[in-house]
C-alpha cells in the first residue's frame, strides 16, 4: 500500500552504481549512443536508481525489471502491473523517482543555473500566469521564480502525458514542490485534487 507519493532521491555521482553492462540490451544501446562519457554515466546511474526504487515494490531484482517507453518516452512496466505508477527525472548529479499506487504521476528536477532571457523562455514555454510571475520577479529572484514555475509545469505535463508548450487537457492535478537540495528545483504532480502525504527517501549507489 502506497500512501500518497513516495519520492526516491539518488545522487548520481556517488560511487558504486552498477555499469551499463548489467542493464537490458535496450538500455545498453541507449547508453552507448551518448557522445560524452559523463552524461552517459549519469544516465545509467539514473536508470539503476529507477530500477532499485521499483524493486522495493515488485519484489524482483532491479536488473530483472522490464521497462518500455510509453507515451512521449515515459517509462512504464511491461509486466502489466498497472497499480504501480512512477516517473523519473534527473538533472546534473541528481535523480528523483516518484511512485504512486494507481494514480498517474509526473516528477521534474532541474539544476538552477543562470540562463539568458528567462522571461522569454517563460513566455514561450509556460502558461500565461506562470510567465507573469517570472516577469514580475526581482532580477535577483528571477532564476528561482523561473525554475520553480518550470518544474511545476513540466511535472504536470509528464503526469498528463503532454509536452512542454502543449495545451494542457482539462484535468484535476495536484502539484507540490519538493525539497531537492541546494541548487535544485523540483516538483511532483499526481492526477486528482489532493496529492496526499509526500514520503521522501534516499537511494544509495552501493
Amino acid at each position: 500500500m502506497i500512501d500518497g507519493v513516495h519520492i526516491w532521491r539518488a545522487a548520481l555521482d556517488e560511487e558504486g552504481w552498477p555499469g551499463a553492462e548489467e542493464l537490458p540490451a535496450a538500455d545498453r544501446q541507449r547508453a552507448e549512443s551518448f557522445l560524452r562519457r559523463e552524461p552517459a554515466r549519469r544516465w545509467v546511474a539514473a536508470r539503476w536508481a529507477l530500477r532499485r526504487a521499483l524493486a522495493r515494490y515488485l519484489d524482483q531484482p532491479a536488473a530483472a525489471i522490464e521497462l518500455e517507453a510509453g507515451g512521449r518516452g515515459k517509462p512504464r512496466l511491461t509486466s502489466g502491473a498497472e497499480w504501480l505508477q512512477f516517473n523519473l527525472s534527473h538533472s546534473a548529479g541528481l535523480a528523483l523517482v516518484a511512485v504512486t499506487q494507481g494514480r498517474p504521476v509526473g516528477v521534474d528536477v532541474e539544476i538552477v543555473e543562470p540562463r539568458e532571457d528567462l522571461v522569454g523562455l517563460a513566455e514561450r514555454g509556460l502558461p500565461p500566469e506562470e510567465a507573469a510571475a517570472v516577469r514580475s520577479a526581482a532580477p535577483a529572484e528571477q532564476a528561482t521564480a523561473f525554475y520553480a514555475a518550470w518544474v511545476r509545469h513540466e511535472a504536470r505535463s509528464k503526469c498528463l502525458g503532454t509536452g512542454i508548450g502543449s495545451p494542457a487537457p482539462p484535468a484535476a492535478v495536484a502539484i507540490a514542490s519538493i525539497e531537492a537540495g541546494p541548487g535544485y528545483a523540483a516538483a511532483v504532480a499526481v492526477l486528482g485534487s489532493d496529492i496526499g502525504p509526500l514520503h521522501c527517501r534516499t537511494l544509495r549507489a552501493g
